[in-house]
């Protein structure tokens, strides 16, 4: 089990570039039910590309396949 997160530059700022995504998209969020399970949804697609780069640190993060 290999963590590139860990050991690979470029893809810790490209994953690193995902999760500010990911927070900016809950920071933005209106307070309701439909635009923060819309969140959740845009939250698991970028998690998706993230499992792309490094499956592991995708599941810690809490990607549901």
């Amino acid at each position: 089990m290999e963590w590139h997160y860990y050991t690979n530059k470029a893809t810790k700022r490209k994953i690193d570039h995902l999760l500010q995504e990911a927070a900016n998209i809950f920071a933005n969020c209106e307070p309701t039910r439909e635009a923060r399970n819309e969140a959740q949804k845009k939250e698991q697609e970028i998690l998706a590309e993230i499992s792309k780069m490094d499956s592991h640190f995708a599941d810690r993060c809490g990607y549901k396949r």
